[in-house]
């Protein structure tokens, strides 16, 4: 998982691209008045008693070959293979689709952007959820309605909607222009189900071991930091503490360790909170400026890019890490294929709290969106209602039913082909097949909550089973953040004020974090940091967010966001330092 798929997690407490890539004025002198019925093209409609993709077949069978122009804004997204592997023949055989992807050269939002302002938009575009641009295109008229494209060539597509995913992502206008891919739809995953964090402190366990025989078991602020400290002197190449890398957003370890330290984002009325403005906040940022003033977190941290972080994992130099491991999933693995091994690390804030951590659930990275120019949109989201369906799933993810995979007798599990684990355990002619399959490319629609419940587990090696337990012992103390993925209203007149105040204050929180983890004085430097912030409008902001966090509850029907404010909350069992281990998957740790 890359940096820019674990940034959707904390998608909607940072904001839009809009106004530094000059959109703003040009969408505000483009407007939309033609009537919602009015916008679609008149073309036979398409019955409804099987899936609409059938519906594109001649009488022979065959389907009439037809063009796409799809445009991903995401510089990473690349499908090398298409149009030779296995995945997009089948996609191809099926609906008739010929894509031409395209991507920009780099993210910084020049490509959207001239794509918008010289209405060049290609048939499909897949834009980051929470970038405005989705709701400006919708309600500037540059979108079709999902709805009205289901109703007419799709409606088969209705009984595949994951319900709760949809009403998100509904405009004000009450209609649906957009499908996102990595959404945790309850229709797959409950509310209930507990999932694995998505980041967590990774701690060297060799070393790890030394330190309990030490007497530091480091699940409190004080013996975190002796353990880190005696490890040190025993250690020449230990890095004792690892931070993330500190960009223009801020720090992701900061953010996960909010977390550890339970730093709320609701108040106990059910109130929205910034944690910034918590005493839990606070307490660990207390802890960090001691970590930093015991020497445990190396100097050269505070300038490391990703690259220099990476290397000290791939080495085992890191004794704890608060990165997000799958961030770094290469570098754990480079570290375990040479003998070192991970395992989570369970920290509490000073009443001795279980952690509060956000699990890997989230509502979606891209959404993909047909627009109005594209042309032939009757067979458009009979493609979407294909990639979306369960069998389309299946195939991006598995392959071939018979093939590459087969279900299991009473049809609850997917198992790997004997082909398909003979490619994996080393043959040479089956691996070169697997690698002919094209599997994992057409993420643009992927639905995890699903894949992830039938995934195969057999055939896996030594490194699938480490890397996908890494952090499942610390999912009885995960959770699901939905609440903090606002929905703001893109309609009022301040949303664009309120946009750039809030980037204003994340540049500057996130310039002040280093100077305050290394201050003499970091209560000062802390409150200095405040009394910026609401210079820049962090008040207006707060109450802006307050409304969007009361909105959002009610999308998701909870009264309360956060887990310790939730009437069924109960504290998970201590099953050791280093979490449960039972929620290891397909292997036990030794």
């Amino acid at each position: 998982m890359n940096k820019t798929f674990k940034r959707i997690l904390l998608a909607f407490l940072s904001s839009t691209m809009l106004s530094s890539c000059g959109l703003l004025s040009y969408f505000d002198s483009t407007s939309s008045s033609t009537n919602i019925e009015d916008i679609y093209p008149d073309l036979p409609l398409t019955p409804g008693d099987k899936d609409s993709w059938e519906y594109l077949k001649n009488e022979d069978g065959t389907v009439d070959e037809w063009d796409l122009e799809w445009y991903v804004n995401d510089s990473t997204f690349a499908w090398n293979s298409y149009g030779s592997d296995r995945v997009s023949q089948i996609i191809k055989e099926k609906t008739g689709a010929k894509i031409k992807f395209t991507v920009p050269v780099t993210d910084d939002g020049q490509k959207l952007s001239t794509l918008i302002s010289g209405n060049k938009l290609p048939d499909i575009i897949s834009v980051q959820c929470w970038y405005t641009q989705c709701s400006q295109l919708a309600n500037q008229g540059y979108l079709y309605p999902l709805d009205g494209l289901i109703e007419r060539w799709a409606p088969s597509f209705k009984e595949k909607e994951q319900e709760d995913i949809w009403n998100y992502f509904t405009e004000g206008d009450g209609y649906c222009y957009g499908v996102p891919n990595f959404a945790y739809s309850t229709k797959y995953v409950n509310d209930t189900d507990k999932m694995e964090p998505n980041g967590c402190l990774m701690v060297r366990e060799d070393w790890y071991k030394e330190a309990l025989s030490a007497g530091y078991d480091m699940t409190s602020a004080a013996s975190f930091i002796e353990g880190c400290k005696y490890i040190a002197t025993k250690h020449n190449d230990a890095i004792p503490f690892q931070l993330d890398a500190f960009t223009t957003e801020g720090n992701d370890s900061v953010d996960w360790l909010a977390q550890y330290f339970c730093a709320p984002y609701e108040d106990k009325e059910g109130n929205y909170l910034d944690i910034r403005t918590t005493e839990r906040y606070q307490e660990m940022l207390e802890f960090l400026n001691k970590c930093h003033k015991e020497g445990i977190i190396k100097s050269e941290n505070y300038s490391a890019k990703s690259a220099a972080i990476r290397t000290n994992i791939s080495r085992g130099n890191c004794f704890v890490t608060a990165v997000t491991p799958q961030d770094y999933q290469m570098a754990f693995l480079n570290a375990y294929a040479s003998g070192v091994n991970y395992v989570p690390l369970i920290l509490k804030n000073k009443d001795n709290q279980a952690p509060i951590l956000q699990d890997i659930s989230g509502n979606g990275y891209l959404l993909t969106m047909i627009t109005r120019n594209c042309k032939n949109p009757d067979k458009a989201i009979k493609l979407l209602e294909y990639l979306y369906s369960e069998e389309g799933q299946r195939l991006v993810a598995f392959g071939v039913e018979g093939e590459s995979y087969y279900w299991n007798e009473d049809h609850t599990q997917i198992l790997w082909s004997d082909r398909y684990v003979s490619g994996v355990n080393g043959n040479a002619e089956d691996q070169a097949w697997i690698n002919t399959l094209g599997l994992y490319n057409m993420t643009l629609l992927m639905n995890l909550a699903y894949i992830n419940k039938y995934k195969p587990l057999n055939g896996r090696k030594a490194t699938d089973i480490y890397i996908d337990n890494m952090k499942r012992p610390l999912t009885p103390y995960s959770y699901n953040f939905k609440p903090t993925f606002l929905k703001h209203d893109t309609s009022r007149e301040d949303y664009f004020s309120i946009t750039t105040s809030f980037n204003k204050i994340k540049t500057k929180w996130a310039e002040a974090l280093v100077d305050i983890i290394r201050s003499n004085d970091w209560k000062t430097d802390y409150n200095n940091a405040i009394t910026y912030a609401k210079k820049l409008g962090l008040d207006k902001v707060i109450t802006f967010y307050s409304e969007s966090y009361v909105t959002t509850k009610q999308l998701l029907n909870v009264e309360y966001g956060y887990p310790q404010n939730r009437p069924d909350y109960v504290e998970p069992e201590y099953k050791g330092p280093n979490g449960d281990f039972s929620y290891w998957r397909g292997a036990v740790h030794e």
